[in-house]
């Protein structure tokens, strides 16, 4: 998820934090100051197998929305029974766990970092619960009525709800990403170099499959319930567009939270409401992450451990708009694929398109990774029944 904070003092000096949490955006405005120069720590540790990573940042000011990968640093975890973690740095500022290594329902887990310089950073120990299944997860076809700023839409409205928590789990968090399927128009069996062609036996895929995360937060907490579970609680709606074409489909990951990560993260969304009638006084975002070589040291973030259940569905609705993929207007016909054919030919990918044969130069015409930045792997939930197209 990347957090990104945006700090705004009085000099109008812009201090853009950034975290990366499982490829996720989120923004909202913390509580003004010269905030420069100070760490930014997220990491979560779950009962899923490796890595699981942990990024370390620094703020920058002066207008800067980029923030500075701490790189260097010696980070590990240790658990409440003595066992020590020690992570890697993959890539800068970017720290993770062995593949191997899985967090134990239960158990405590505390964050420890040094830096290169030497100052010591290290979190709560924070105790691993365990979450209830998802019982369903539910869309439903509805039409958003116009406002001021935007028109009518139909589109799917997407619910959750669990089965009955322990007295322990009352706070929820679900991360929600989404899905779609699209095609590149050609199915490419063969690669001519411009005097050698070769075969590509299984074809190139045609289907390919782009997977998001949305920004927003999701929370909600079974406090003052008589029932300790959740119930078609409202995560994101999903607007008609090209994405329902083919195939749409989110996919959840559902957290158990503490208290303290709750009222973090509920923070959080007070300071990203939009609605200036509702919003509260943007204040700072402090989580269980503190310097021990400087208590006075603000350090923003917070190291969490939950376990995960997950869950996926796919929906459809009619278009009529024509889906289409990156501008491949530039292929040249063939008349077959014999050397004489090809002997003029510029290099590229012989393409099938049903009833003739083309030649495409272009990769972004050719692979799913450079034709929307999607992958050829279908999404495995995508197998399961879902919402049927209406006529």
């Amino acid at each position: 998820m990347l957090i990104q904070i945006l700090l705004k003092s009085k000099t109008v000096i812009i201090v853009s934090i950034t975290l990366i949490i499982q490829s996720c955006i989120y923004e909202f405005t913390p509580k003004t100051g010269d905030l420069g120069n100070l760490l930014v720590i997220y990491g979560m540790v779950t009962n899923e197998n490796g890595p699981h990573e942990i990024t370390i940042l620094k703020t920058k000011k002066i207008n800067s929305k980029v923030n500075e990968p701490v790189k260097g640093a010696k980070v590990s975890i240790f658990d409440d029974k003595g066992d020590i973690v020690q992570l890697t740095e993959d890539t800068v500022g970017k720290y993770h766990t062995p593949e191997s290594f899985a967090g134990q329902i239960g158990a405590k887990y505390k964050l420890n970092i040094e830096l290169q310089e030497g100052k010591k950073y290290e979190s709560d120990y924070v105790e691993l619960l365990d979450v209830p299944d998802i019982s369903e997860l539910e869309a439903e076809k509805i039409t958003k009525p116009a406002t001021g700023t935007s028109p009518e839409s139909i589109g799917y409205q997407f619910y959750i709800s669990t089965k009955p928590g322990t007295g322990e789990q009352k706070y929820y968090k679900w991360d929600v990403f989404e899905d779609w399927e699209y095609r590149i128009p050609y199915l490419f069996s063969a690669y001519w170099d411009g005097t050698v062609l070769t075969q590509i036996d299984p074809p190139l895929p045609n289907k390919c499959y782009k997977h998001t995360q949305f920004n927003d937060i999701y929370i909600s907490n079974t406090k003052n319930f008589q029932t300790n579970y959740i119930s078609h609680y409202p995560l994101n709606f999903t607007p008609g567009s090209l994405k329902f074409f083919f195939k749409y489909g989110i996919y959840v990951r559902q957290y158990a939270l503490s208290e303290f990560s709750y009222n973090y993260w509920y923070s959080a969304m007070e300071n990203n409401q939009p609605d200036p009638l509702y919003s509260k006084q943007p204040y700072q975002l402090i989580g269980n992450i503190k310097c021990i070589s400087n208590p006075n040291e603000t350090v923003f973030g917070i190291f969490e451990a939950s376990a995960i259940k997950s869950k996926g569905i796919t929906a459809y609705l009619v278009t009529s708009e024509i889906q289409s993929s990156t501008d491949c207007d530039y292929v040249l016909p063939l008349q077959g694929v014999r050397p004489q054919d090809l002997m003029n030919q510029i290099p590229g990918w012989i393409g099938d398109a049903g009833a003739s044969l083309v030649l495409v130069p272009r990769k972004e015409c050719v692979f799913c990774k450079y034709n929307g930045g999607g992958t050829g792997i279908r999404p495995d939930y995508f197998e399961e029944n879902g919402l049927k197209n209406e006529n």
